[in-house]
């Protein structure tokens, strides 16, 4: 179960519309918020900052966070810490994470941009990068669509995990099963298989792009059934470990972004859990299926990107890493 969550914000109600959910799971799962809010220095006219962005403006930060931690031990019953910390958004976020020992950051996709200082957006996008933990990212409402200055929680009742037979792709496993828990929500795996072409012969007049792509039917069928046992496999192993109800499904596609959005909109998901399979810096290295996913998904996003993956580790498949969970979720 989660300990520490930790909400980073910008004073923009567009980012206040985490504060809910991360209320929500802090009180179902016994956990404490550490709220933050990072000041992004501006180098102005051989100023190290705006000459106007004085100890004025840093008192008033740190009353607002203050002010929201008051709300949520007073309004959710849950203890919260709060800091004003100086330096590049992502880089102090994530080093604030360590430094509380959080397990789950809880915030939102994006924020206003320019020199309001609302940094969400560029900075989601590098702390999802670059976080050693899980990330729960989930997408605001637009400001004219509601009046409340912080969006309830929507509850969470089916989560959906994309899995595609490695052990990268299953080390969401531990924060999903934790949150279902903790929403007492259910699991559905999902495998997204593709479309197995019939070989043809090469045709030289023709571009390679305008070559029809013929589906090998009894080999797609023969994949789907083979993925199938072997998912089913994996959800009853899950279930016997965690008790958690789950169900998996298969479906054919060679999209497999788009297939995960629409089957969660179909199965009215709640949450996709998923491992990024990023290893670096780059937008391009977190994973163009999640990527992909994040930017189309409606419903929030947990997120989680493998650091380290031994040797070893790589030939495992979905039932290895689940007989092994019970050493990979946390006491």
């Amino acid at each position: 179960m989660f300990r520490k969550l930790l909400l980073p914000l910008d004073r923009s109600s567009l980012a206040e519309q985490a504060i809910g959910h991360a209320a929500s799971i802090a009180r179902e799962s016994g956990a404490t918020i550490d709220i933050v809010l990072v000041h992004e220095p501006f180098p102005f006219a051989g100023y190290a900052d705006l000459p106007w962005e004085g100890d004025a403006d840093a008192t008033a930060e740190q009353k607002y966070l203050e002010a929201v931690a008051d709300e949520l031990k007073s309004g959710a019953q849950v203890t919260a810490t709060c800091s004003v910390l100086r330096g590049a958004p992502a880089e102090m976020i994530i080093r604030r994470a360590r430094e509380v020992g959080a397990d789950l950051i809880v915030m939102t996709s994006h924020g206003r941009t320019g020199l309001s200082r609302t940094w969400l957006g560029s900075v989601a996008d590098a702390v999802m990068r670059k976080s050693a933990i899980p990330v729960l990212m989930l997408r605001p409402e637009r400001e004219s669509e509601t009046t409340k200055r912080r969006v309830a929680a929507r509850g969470v009742k089916r989560i959906l995990v994309p899995m595609d037979g490695s052990a990268l792709a299953t080390g969401i496993v531990p924060a999903a099963t934790d949150l279902a828990r903790t929403a007492h929500a259910s699991i559905t795996l999902l495998r997204v298989v593709p479309i197995v072409p019939i070989v043809m012969a090469y045709e030289p007049t023709l571009p390679v792009t305008s070559l029809p792509v013929v589906p090998d039917e009894a080999a797609t069928q023969q994949l789907v059934d083979v993925a199938t046992s072997e998912l089913e496999s994996v959800a009853q192993r899950l279930h016997e470990e965690t008790g958690i109800a789950i169900d998996a499904h298969v479906v054919v596609s060679g999209h497999a972004a788009q297939a995960i959005v629409d089957q969660a909109e179909a199965r009215s998901i709640d949450v996709i859990a998923m491992s990024t399979h990023g290893r670096g810096a780059s937008r391009l290295l977190l994973g163009s299926v999640a990527d992909k996913v994040l930017r189309s998904s409606r419903v929030p996003v947990l997120l989680y990107r493998p650091i380290e993956v031994r040797a070893t580790s790589l030939t495992l498949d979905e039932a290895d890493v689940v007989r092994q969970l019970p050493s990979l979720m946390p006491d």
